[in-house]
């Protein structure tokens, strides 16, 4: 009775078992796949008496198979490589550091050490070639580079407090990938030399001053689209208009200004309906001179519509050269008409009634 039982009980069991689905079998008790199934095993394995502490080896076992003189995988051959003569192959093996970190050497499918190795073999070559460098840096060959224009101008101001515009004495900067300071492009020539020994003698001359130095003019035009109804960058506070620079001065000595306003269609001074007007010239901020300026003077007159200052002494070297009007007012005046900011664009308003018009400077002669 219990045989014909068990047997029933076990027939029942290996039924269950045969109806039940490949897929769907019951899933067994946690942790207990992990402990039946065997660690995974390295398809190759380094050999048994391959040493981490010999590089060479690691590369003579694992690599000269492909890289040998009668393959030449890559065009390479590493049959008689050495680790410790890693600089003298330094493009080689910073190929090989760069296949080894990423994994692709060797590659897959062909007989590979463990990851220790290989990671033991990259660090190795690092070592040997970042200790080399440090004892023996080859930096390369660098090409001579001159400065460009811009670069010039800058170190002058910045030496001697010069600005001079070297465009006058120096060609155009070469450029290479629209660039104007790669080496590559800019080398010197006779012509390029010349240009910076005559830069050279100008601003020795401008820094160190020109006792014998010939009188000479510069002029500084505005044009007339420019606004002159508020105060100019670099001008004193409390003017408007004219012009302020950086001028150059060539030696100690005594300098004269001659100042031409805009004048109307008809010769006037543009802007005499306004009334008196004063014009300021000041030498690094500070007034040298002051005049005030008559607004019925004519072109047809002998003098025209130049004012001159008396001589001022100034001394050698840049100076800012500020020449504008005497600010009378701020804001805006009550007129019939609406005056613009471009207030030279009719000629035949600064000499009428109804809008206010204020005087322009046109030139400035040093």
């Amino acid at each position: 009775m219990n045989k014909l039982a068990l047997a029933t009980a076990g027939a029942s069991v290996a039924l269950l078992g045969a109806l039940l689905p490949p897929d769907r079998s019951p899933d067994p008790q946690p942790g207990l796949l992990a402990q039946l199934t065997p660690p995974p095993t390295a398809v190759h394995r380094a050999s048994a008496g391959l040493s981490l502490d010999d590089p060479n080896a690691v590369v003579e076992e694992y690599c000269t198979r492909c890289h040998s003189e009668r393959r030449r995988r890559g065009d390479l051959v590493l049959e008689d490589f050495d680790v410790a003569d890693a600089l003298d192959n330094g493009a080689t093996v910073e190929k090989m550091i760069r296949k080894l970190r990423a994994g692709m050497m060797p590659p897959s499918g062909a007989n590979r050490p463990e990851e220790v190795v290989i990671q033991t073999l990259a660090a190795d070559l690092e070592t040997v070639m970042d200790g080399a460098a440090g004892s023996d840096p080859r930096p390369g060959r660098r090409t001579f580079q001159r400065l460009n224009r811009a670069e010039y101008a800058a170190a002058v101001d910045d030496l001697l407090g010069v600005e001079v515009d070297v465009s006058t004495f120096l060609p155009l900067d070469t450029k290479s990938a629209n660039f104007d300071n790669i080496a590559d492009v800019q080398m010197p020539s006779a012509t390029v030399m010349e240009g910076y020994l005559r830069a050279a003698g100008h601003i020795s001359r401008l820094a160190l001053g020109d006792p014998g130095a010939e009188p000479g003019s510069t002029i500084y035009r505005l044009p007339r689209i420019a606004s002159q109804k508020d105060q100019v960058e670099g001008a004193p506070i409390g003017t408007r208009g004219g012009i302020s620079v950086v001028h150059n001065f060539p030696a100690d000595g005594k300098y004269v200004f001659h100042i031409m306003p805009y004048g109307a269609v008809e010769g006037e001074i543009f802007g005499r309906t306004f009334g008196t007007e004063q014009i300021e010239v000041s030498i690094d901020g500070a007034p040298v001179a002051l005049m005030t300026v008559d607004r019925w003077m004519h072109e047809s007159e002998p003098t025209g519509l130049n004012i001159r200052t008396d001589s001022i002494y100034v001394r050698a070297g840049p100076r800012r050269v500020s020449v504008a009007f005497v600010k009378q007012f701020e804001g805006v005046l009550d007129d019939l008409i609406r005056p613009i900011d471009h207030t030279l664009a009719d000629g035949q308003m600064g000499i009428g009634y109804g809008v206010t018009t204020l005087q322009h400077l046109q030139r400035v002669t040093v």
